[in-house]
Parts: C-alpha cells; structure tokens; sequence
C-alpha cells in the first residue's frame, strides 16, 4: 500500500503556486488595458510585446526544462526564479507615465523568464513527491485549487482595496508588492521545510534529449496529440465565449454573472473529481468529460438570444467549468505517470522537459485554438459594428461549437485508447519502488 503524501505537505508545496498564479495569466488579461490607459504604449505595441513574449516562452521553456533536469536538485533554480520575478513584477506594474515599449518589453520578458523558472521545477516536483497513480490526483488538486484561489485573489484586488473594479495605478502597486514577497518567501519556505522522498538512481540528462523524447518514450506523442486536440477545442471556446454571449446572446452586461458560476463551478468541482478517479482510470473520465462537452456545446447553440438566456448560459457554462475542471486535475497527473514510463523504459528522469512540453502546448493552444475560433465567423461576414446576418450567426456558432465538437471527436477516441491505465502504472510503480532501473555511475 503506497504511503499516503500528508496534507501539510501538499499545502506547502501547492502554496507557492497561489502567487505564481497571479503573474502570467491575470497579467495577460489586464495589463494591456492597463498600460494603454497609464503609460505612453500604444495598442500595436502591446500587441508586439505579447507576441515576442509567446516566442520567448517557445524557446526557454524547454531549455529551462533541460536545465532543471540536467542538474537534478530543481529548489535552487526556483528560488533564481522567484528572485527575478519579484523584481520584475514590481517594474512591471509600476511603470511611469512616459514608459514605451521598450520598458514593457524588458521587464515583460524577464518576468516570463523569472515564472518559467519557477514554474517547470515547481511542476516537475509534482511528479516527484510520489510515484503512486492515486496519490499523483491528490498532488494536482492541491496546487491547480491554490493556483485558482491566487487568480481568484488577483481579480478581487481592486474590491479589497476599496477601488470598485479598476485595476488602477495603486491597484497595481499593491499587487506587485504582494507577489514581489509572497512568492521568494513561499519559495523559501517550501525549500526548507519540503523533503522529497528518495528518486531513483537514473542516467545524466543531454541536450539531444529534447528531440529523441519524443521517439524513446512510450505513450508521449498520443499523450501530446490528443492534449493538442483537447486544448485547440478549449481555446476556441475561451477565445469565442464574451464574444458569442454579448453579440449573439444580447448578454454583454451579464457576463460577470455567467464567468463566477463557471470558474467556482471548475475549482468546487476537483474534489468530486478526485473521489471518482479512486475508482475511474484518468484517460477514461477525461474521454467521457469531453463527450460532456460536446453535450453542453450543443445545448448552448440551441439557446435563444434575449435576456431570457441568462440562466441557461449560467447552468451551460457552469457544467462546462465543471468538465475543465476535471481536466486540469488529470492533465498533471497524466504527465507525472509519462516521468515514471521515462524512468522505467530509459533509465532517465525527465520531468522537467515533459513539464515544459506541456507548458509550450498550453500556450500554443491558447493562442492558435482562440484563433482559428476567431476566424470561423470573420470568414462568414462576422461584423461587431454591424447587426447579424444569418450568416454570421452560423460563423458564431460554428466556431464556438461546431469546430470544438470537431476536435473532441477523435480526441475522446484518444483519450479513451489511452495505454497507460492504473494496472500498467502499478507494474512501473512496483518496479521503481524495487529499484529495478537503477543505472551505474559508468553509465551516467
């Protein structure tokens, strides 16, 4: 019987992911508005900044992967990280009147580096702190619920303050120096009181590691193309979802009251998730949420414009955020299962790389699957500044729906051909646990 990981543990690793989650992701939503309003960057250049940012993240989120795990001990590369974003959060946030677009490149940029450097050592320890399929449930809930309630915490900010909702200069301020502490003095505490359990004795990590993952490790590309399939659909929705329920559903001054339903709906929903995954292998319970999605899909486009759409988008995208929230849980924990497969099969322990993989994904999915959802109804006459034609409404409909029914499709077919189930992993488990891919110094 695997030793259960004690809460506390959990609490304080999951911790340092509550500030960590106040960076990027909030960030992107509100700085541009932010320094439009505040400072001398105009529009195009937010949009430029944002871009070579995507491409910056392309490129060290794998080599950072690399790094942490060439080196093995991950705690030294966080603590670098958590000191750089504490110093660049706060030049970010607090630009003057006069910044342009070189100020916001710089410290954009090195905030995104300072994140990754904590991020992909953070996710990499995820994996690390038990070898067991179950435990690996327990380890993603804490830090995707501590990751939530810091995005939860970000957005209230302004309310705290006594600002209403505007994400003012002082706003701002305060912000920065929230995350500029909290997230060193997280990282600090988490590397001094945390003690992993002993890993396995395995080969040095090489720079042609990165490309040869992809052909030596079983189950890694259906693992990757069936989370692309998965991640394309959901982007579309996210990219569509304002769009869709202000032009279409005539609900723009409502949407507040349809995103908190959504978003408590997806943090209450993992605990529930993670008593169904004691009895339900993760591959399956993903596949059959998808199937769930494509249901609420078609229910939404059958929805009639008018106020009386409110309660049934709040009913729709609630159980929407329920079946993301699912997949938050088991995407991590998938990922932690594919290090023990690499440990068993290579004699390697790759978190770090497969950790940045999924990272690089995730954003590439964002960017491209909103997109794509984007240019569906731009290529069926969508106008913003014009009443709907019918033709617009099919555009609207086929990319918030149509194309990620499209792509669930054959990703529910993945996902539920999965090969990687509970019994194949207690076999990797058992022979790790017996230290049956131990490897000799020689061979280092």
């Amino acid at each position: 019987m695997p030793q259960s990981v004690p809460t506390r543990v959990l609490i304080l690793f999951g911790l340092v992911n509550l500030p960590l989650s106040m960076i990027m992701s909030p960030t992107a939503a509100i700085l541009p508005n932010f320094y439009i309003e505040y400072s001398a960057v105009t529009l195009g250049a937010m949009a430029t900044v944002t871009l070579v940012t995507r491409f910056f993240d392309g490129i060290t989120d794998p080599i950072i992967g690399l790094v942490a795990d060439r080196f093995g001990s991950r705690k030294p590369l966080m603590v670098v990280g958590a000191l750089v974003s504490a110093l660049a959060v706060w030049q970010l946030f607090t630009p003057s009147a006069d910044s342009g677009m070189g100020y916001l490149m710089g410290w954009y940029l090195l905030l995104a580096l300072g994140w990754t450097l904590v991020e992909i050592p953070h996710s990499a320890i995820s994996a690390e702190l038990s070898h067991d399929y179950q435990q690996r449930n327990r380890i993603s809930l804490w830090r995707q619920i501590l990751g939530f309630a810091g995005g939860v915490l970000f957005m209230a900010f302004p309310l705290l303050l006594g600002r209403g909702r505007s994400f003012d200069p002082e706003v701002m301020r305060m912000l920065a120096g929230f995350v500029a502490v909290s997230l060193p003095l997280l990282v600090l505490l988490m590397n001094w009181r945390l003690t992993l359990p002993p890993q396995p004795h395995c080969r040095r990590v090489r720079l042609w590691d990165l490309p040869a993952m992809l052909v030596t490790l079983p189950y890694l590309k259906h693992l990757l193309m069936t989370q692309i399939l998965f991640g394309l659909a959901t982007g579309a929705v996210s990219g569509l979802f304002v769009l869709y329920a202000s032009q279409y559903l005539e609900l723009g001054d409502a949407i507040p009251k349809i995103t908190l339903p959504m978003a408590l709906s997806m943090a209450l929903s993992m605990p529930l998730w993670l008593q169904v995954l004691r009895r339900v292998d993760k591959h399956r319970l993903w596949a059959v949420s998808a199937l769930g999605m494509i249901g609420v899909l078609l229910l939404i486009i059958r929805i009639e414009p008018g106020p009386q759409a409110l309660a049934a988008m709040m009913m729709a995208m609630a159980a929407f955020g329920a079946l993301v929230g699912l997949s938050a849980l088991v995407l991590p924990s998938m990922l932690g299962d594919l290090v023990d497969v690499d440990i068993v099969h290579n004699g390697k322990a790759r978190a770090g790389i497969l950790f940045a993989f999924q990272a690089l994904i995730l954003k590439i999915n964002q960017g491209v699957g909103g997109a794509i959802g984007m240019f569906i109804p731009a290529w069926f006459g969508f106008n913003a500044e014009q009443a709907l034609s019918a033709e617009a409404i099919t555009g609207l409909k086929l990319g918030f729906a149509g194309w990620p029914c499209l792509l669930l499709l054959p990703m529910v077919v993945l996902a539920w051909r999965y090969p990687l189930d509970r019994r194949a992993h207690a076999k990797l488990a058992s022979r790790i646990a017996e230290g049956g891919i131990s490897v000799s110094d020689e061979q280092r």
